[in-house]
């Protein structure tokens, strides 16, 4: 998508004559009497092969006594409601417009005028727009006047281009800048694009039908689907929009045990990418073939899914297979079924699927959305802290006995405190007033009530144990090591 630059000055600076000059039309009505310009004009520009858009307006009054600032919603409303009858403030206000939708703004100013007070302050303006500017003097026909533009770094926005658009001197280095610059901004878009991206890694043993699941997502035959095994040697990427998101999708590898697989081939490569992709992906879609029976090989992979830390759906493809084979067992007893064979998985929701015939690809990516959005769940800690007084007084931890100085006492873990440290997976911190460990099956109880309480929707829940502020528990290190991609805990 080509960029959009937009031309702004006060009035009578040239403004007009540059747009024309510069997308080689005469769009615009040019003219010596100030405030010609009123509606914005809009024109396409190409130069050396690369397109943008650009949009010419009218003039910012910014009287001597006036101020130019950015505007709150209620005084925008307020400028808005004045400028019925204000041919210049209406002028303004569209101005201020295009300024907000453009990439980039070339403010002009007049070289034989010099620096002005309202140049300045149509500076300030523009430095608070967070936009990229180019400062253009207009109007240098001679040296003189091209040597007297220096005054104008004083703006402090940079180089000032001389141009004179009448005649068309310097508008190829002006060109060539506004070039530099949008392209220098396209790469910075891509990246912020490529880093909002919702990532989902489609993960399962080799022949589940992952490649076909990316091919219906995505509404095209992005990747080759065979019923010969390994197929897909490496993660395939695909973009879709869907519900104002842009989901990047990753058809992975299948992983078989790794005994069977070679050292440095080609699978052994794939299986090593795959997993990568895993411990990157916000969601995994963890597949399965439900017209078959589940293999050791799918239970270790639900495992490995567990502990990635990504939000995880169970896709139980081919149940069109079931349904035409005319079995008697219904949908839910082949949920419950599922949900008894991946323990690890308890959390994650189940769709019965089938890639072939596209049913349920609506549901999966709603889920997709879902399942994310529950992983950057933030509690209070108000919430919290009126969730773990329910949580005690429901149920407290276990009397234990335990050994204080050689004699025998009966003591229960006593639990302080419960915050959340970190989402995506989300990380909740549980301090304990003493020196007992908590029972795995409190642990559990603890993240099972948070879960039931709070939702988190398809997504893994740390619980992190501090003994009186003391961060180097056995389950803090673990945490960290988490986050540090130490493969002893993930």
């Amino acid at each position: 998508m080509p960029g959009t630059v937009v031309i702004i000055g006060r009035t009578n600076v040239g403004k007009s004559t540059l747009f024309n000059r510069l997308s080689e039309t005469r769009k615009a009505m040019v003219s010596n009497i100030p405030g010609t310009t009123r509606d914005l004009k809009y024109a396409a520009a190409k130069w050396q092969g690369k397109e943008f858009k650009l949009v010419d307006t009218g003039g910012f009054l910014a009287e001597e006594k006036s101020e130019i600032k950015q505007l709150t919603r209620k005084e925008s409303k307020e400028m808005k409601r004045q400028a019925k009858d204000d041919i210049g403030k209406q002028v303004e206000i569209r101005a201020r417009l295009a300024l907000d939708k453009s990439d980039l703004a070339l403010l002009i100013v007049d070289g034989i005028d010099g620096l002005t007070p309202q140049d300045k302050k149509i500076a300030d303006y523009l430095r608070q727009s967070d936009k990229i500017i180019i400062l253009v003097v207009n109007k240098c026909d001679n040296l003189n006047i091209r040597q007297a533009a220096a005054e104008f770094y004083k703006l402090g926005l940079g180089k000032p281009f001389s141009v004179a658009a009448i005649t068309g001197a310097g508008i190829g280095d002006l060109l060539d800048e506004i070039n530099i610059r949008l392209k220098e901004l396209k790469k910075i878009k891509e990246k912020k694009e490529k880093k909002a991206l919702l990532r989902v890694a489609i993960i399962g043993k080799p022949n589940v039908g992952k490649s076909s699941l990316l091919n219906t997502l995505a509404k095209e035959e992005k990747a080759i689907v065979s019923p010969i095994p390994h197929t897909t040697r490496e993660p395939n990427e695909s973009v879709i929009d869907y519900q104002d998101k842009h989901i990047l999708l990753f058809d992975t590898a299948g992983i078989r045990r790794k005994a069977r697989i070679e050292d440095n081939s080609l699978e052994d490569m794939g299986v090593r990418m795959t997993i990568g992709v895993l411990k990157k992906a916000d969601v995994a879609l963890m597949m399965i073939d439900i017209s078959n029976q589940l293999t050791q090989q799918d239970l270790q992979l639900g495992r490995q899914v567990a502990e990635a830390g990504a939000g995880v759906i169970i896709v139980a493809n081919k149940y069109d297979l079931i349904k035409e084979s005319g079995q008697e067992n219904t949908g839910e007893e082949y949920i419950k079924f599922i949900r008894g064979a991946f323990p690890h998985l308890a959390f994650a929701p189940i769709v019965l699927s089938s890639a072939k015939t596209g049913s349920n690809a609506e549901k999966i990516l709603q889920l997709v959305l879902e399942v994310e959005a529950a992983g950057k769940t933030k509690i209070l800690a108000n919430s919290l802290s009126k969730f773990l007084k329910q949580l005690i007084k429901k149920q407290p931890p276990a009397r234990k006995r335990i050994n204080v100085r050689g004699r025998v006492a009966i003591k229960r873990p006593f639990i302080t405190k419960l915050q959340q440290i970190d989402t995506k997976p989300p990380v909740f911190s549980c301090e304990i007033d003493s020196g007992e460990e908590l029972e795995e099956n409190y642990k559990r109880y603890i993240i099972n009530s948070l879960r039931q309480k709070f939702g988190f929707l398809g997504t893994p829940i740390r619980l992190v144990v501090r003994h009186n502020g003391n961060e180097n528990t056995e389950s803090t290190k673990a945490h960290k090591a988490r986050k540090q991609g130490n493969t002893k805990y993930n």
